[in-house]
């Protein structure tokens, strides 16, 4: 009786830290608790947080939440289209800054290959999603990944953010 009884009592003492544990990881769909696609006023509901900056100054702006400060989003007509990691942010193709090519390509024999806008050495590699509208994309140069974005088509390809 007494081990059951300890039993339910450490089910509950761990059970409040299990659900405010969030598992981080941008991927083509989205990051924690924003998904790409949904209104910004959803992301803010569910972050129980608001955007900065509060105003924007055009149909297409980076804001960036207290709660993710990694992480800059890309919103367009009200809607959250990408997110811009910095270093140290976990991603699902499992890339960080600074890996080499070889190794993203080791990682993603069937990655993508693009040559990069402004950096004739350098390149966009791309894993897109299974249905092709989204992807996350890595910046290259010098051999090793520069930046990695996220997010749905064609914002993901904005090489010089909102257009």
């Amino acid at each position: 009786m007494k081990l059951a009884q300890l039993f339910v009592v450490s089910v509950f003492s761990i059970a409040p830290v299990l659900g405010v544990a969030e598992t981080l990881e941008l991927s083509p769909s989205g990051y924690g608790l924003i998904q790409f696609g949904q209104p910004l006023r959803v992301a803010e509901v569910n972050l129980n947080e608001t955007a900065i900056p509060k105003m924007r100054e055009s149909a297409c702006d980076f804001i960036t939440f207290k709660r993710y400060p990694k992480i800059r989003f890309m919103v367009e007509d009200g809607i959250v289209t990408r997110g811009d990691a910095i270093a140290g942010v976990r991603n699902s193709a499992k890339v960080s800054i600074g890996m080499s090519l070889t190794k993203v390509k080791a990682l993603h024999p069937r990655i993508r290959i693009e040559p990069h806008k402004y950096d004739d050495e350098g390149h966009y590699l791309i894993l897109e999603s299974s249905d092709g509208r989204a992807a996350i994309l890595f910046e290259e140069g010098g051999g090793k990944v520069t930046g990695i974005r996220a997010g749905k088509k064609p914002s993901i390809e904005y090489v010089e953010g909102c257009l």
